[in-house]
C-alpha cells in the first residue's frame, strides 16, 4: 500500500509484538517450530509429500535449493502450465463466481507481458454448483484428463473437503483455496487456504460481540459442515459468558431458505444472531426477517456479507457487522485505486470486495510461481512456498501485513478489523488502522 498505510502499520507492529499471544485455532497447532530441520530436509519432505523425487540440498540458501529440486511436472511445458479449479458458476454461491472472473483477468495481463519464467498460464475453471458430488467429478476431471499441474482457489469448505484426500493422494498441490476452513493449515506440505481462518474470524468477531453487546441474548446460524461449525467453535470462544447463548439452529449447504431456523432464534429471545451463511441464503433471511418486522443485530462472516450480499439483501444489510482482512473498493488509497481502475477498464462496471481479494489471490500465486522459476515442478513448488516466497518480505499490494508461510505455519492471512455496511454510503464503515492480529486476537 502507498506510505500512509505503511507508516501506521509500522507503530502497529511495534504493539502487536509486545503482545501476548493467544491460541485461537481448533484442533491440534502446527504453527510451533520445532526447529529440528534444516532447509534440505524439508527439501526433500516436500518432494516426497508432492510425489516427487527428492533431491539433496546442494547448498545452504533456499533459494538456490530451488534450482536442485525434482519432482512432478505434470501440466508443465518450457511455453505453459495448466492449473485448474473448481467454482461455483452456477447454484446457491454463484455470487463468487467473480472471484475467478477476476483473477483470470488479472492472469490475462500477465500473459500478455509474457507470462511467468516463459511460460503461459493456463487455467481450466470447472462448475461444481457448490454441490460436493460434483466438485468430485469435475477434480477428477482436472487431475486425470486434463492433468493439471496443481489447483488454484477452488472455491468452498464442503467443496474443497469432498476433493481433499483424493487431490493429496494424487499428488496435486491443492493451494490458496477460497475457505477460511482451519483444516487447510494442518492438512499437509501441498494443501494451503489463503484467508483468515473461521475459528479465527469467529473469534475476532465473538470478541466484538462481547465488547459492544455485553448481556444481551444471542443465536448461532451456521451452515451444518466445517465452514459454520469453524466459525461456530470462534464465536463461542470469542464471546465467552459476555452473552447469554438462547439457541444454535443449523441448515444444510443447499438450503435454499434458513429464515425458520433465524425465527426459531429470534423467538427463543435472540436479541442478535451470529451467522455462517452463503450470500445468497443471508440475503434471502435477512429480507424476510425485514419483511416480519423483526429487529436484531447481525453479525456474520466475511465472505457472508459484502457489497454482492447487500445488492440480493436489497436494503436489509445495513448495519450488519462483519470482520475484513482486504480494502474496500470505494478506500480512496491510490493501490486501491488502481485496481478498482483495472478492472473498470477490462468491463467490470462496479468492482466488488470480490474482485478486491481476487486480485490479493492472484498475486499470491503470481508470486509463488514467480519465485520458483524455471524449475517450475510440484515439489519445487511447494519448496519455494514454504522456504522462500514468503518468509516476512512480501505484502500482497492491497494487504496490511506481509504474508507469512513456512512448513509449520499455513496460514497465510492473520490480521482482521471491524465493519459495518452503511446502507446509504453503499459501503463498509471500518478502521483498518484497527488491526485485530488473529495471532493475539487483541487490539
Amino acid at each position: 500500500m502507498t506510505w500512509h498505510r505503511k507508516t501506521w502499520m509500522l507503530a502497529l507492529f511495534a504493539i502487536i509484538t509486545i503482545l501476548p499471544v493467544l491460541a485461537i485455532a481448533c484442533g491440534d497447532d502446527d504453527d510451533d517450530d520445532d526447529g529440528g530441520e534444516t532447509p534440505a530436509t524439508t527439501a526433500t519432505t516436500a518432494a516426497t509429500s508432492a510425489g516427487g523425487s527428492p533431491t539433496k540440498a546442494a547448498t545452504k540458501s533456499p533459494a538456490d535449493e530451488l534450482a536442485n529440486i525434482k519432482g512432478d511436472t505434470t501440466g508443465v511445458t518450457d511455453k505453459e502450465v495448466k492449473i485448474g479449479s473448481y467454482y461455483a458458476k452456477t447454484g446457491p454461491a454463484a455470487v463468487y463466481n467473480d472471484i475467478q472472473l477476476a483473477w483470470n483477468m488479472y492472469f490475462d495481463e500477465v500473459n500478455k507481458k509474457g507470462g511467468i519464467a516463459g511460460r503461459q498460464i493456463k487455467f481450466i475453471v470447472e462448475d461444481d454448483g457448490y454441490n460436493p458430488s460434483n466438485t468430485v467429478n469435475v477434480v477428477k476431471k482436472l487431475v486425470e484428463q486434463d492433468q493439471v499441474f496443481m489447483l488454484f482457489n477452488g472455491l468452498g469448505t464442503p467443496t474443497g473437503s469432498a476433493v481433499l484426500e483424493y487431490v493429496k493422494a494424487q499428488g496435486v498441490p491443492s493451494l490458496f483455496i477460497a475457505s477460511g476452513a482451519s483444516k487447510w493449515a494442518t492438512s499437509g506440505p501441498t494443501i494451503i487456504g489463503i484467508q483468515p481462518d473461521y475459528v479465527t474470524e469467529g473469534t475476532v468477531l465473538g470478541k466484538e460481540m462481547a465488547a459492544k453487546q455485553k448481556g444481551k441474548k444471542y443465536g448461532i446460524l451456521y451452515q451444518n459442515d466445517d465452514f459454520g461449525k469453524d466459525g461456530r467453535e470462534g464465536l463461542k470462544k470469542g464471546v465467552g459468558t459476555a452473552l447469554t447463548l438462547v439457541g444454535e439452529e443449523t441448515y444444510e449447504a443447499n438450503a435454499a431458505d434458513i429464515t425458520s431456523q433465524a425465527l426459531k432464534l429470534i423467538n427463543a429471545g435472540a436479541e442478535v444472531i451470529a451467522t455462517y451463511a452463503t450470500p445468497a441464503q443471508f440475503a434471502g433471511v435477512l429480507k424476510s426477517v425485514k419483511a416480519q418486522g423483526k429487529t436484531v443485530i447481525w453479525y456474520s462472516s466475511s465472505v457472508t456479507a459484502s457489497g454482492s450480499t447487500a445488492k440480493l439483501a436489497e436494503g436489509a444489510m445495513d448495519g450488519v457487522i462483519t470482520a475484513g482482512y482486504g480494502p474496500d473498493p470505494t478506500d480512496p488509497d491510490p493501490d486501491v485505486q488502481k485496481v478498482v481502475k483495472f478492472y473498470k477498464d477490462h468491463g467490470v462496471a462496479n468492482p466488488t470486495a470480490f474482485h478486491i481479494v481476487a486480485w490479493v489471490f492472484a498475486e499470491h500465486l503470481e508470486r509463488l510461481l514467480t519465485i520458483t522459476g524455471k524449475n517450475l515442478n510440484r515439489s519445487s513448488l511447494i519448496y519455494a512456498m514454504e522456504n522462500v516466497a514468503f518468509q516476512g518480505d512480501w505484502t500482497s499490494s492491497l494487504l496490511y501485513k506481509p504474508t507469512i508461510i513456512t512448513k509449520d505455519d499455513h496460514r497465510p492471512i492473520e490480521a482482521m478489523f471491524i465493519q459495518v455496511w452503511n446502507q446509504a454510503k453503499g459501503k463498509f464503515d471500518y478502521d483498518p488502522t484497527k488491526i485485530v492480529d488473529s495471532e493475539t486476537t487483541k487490539r
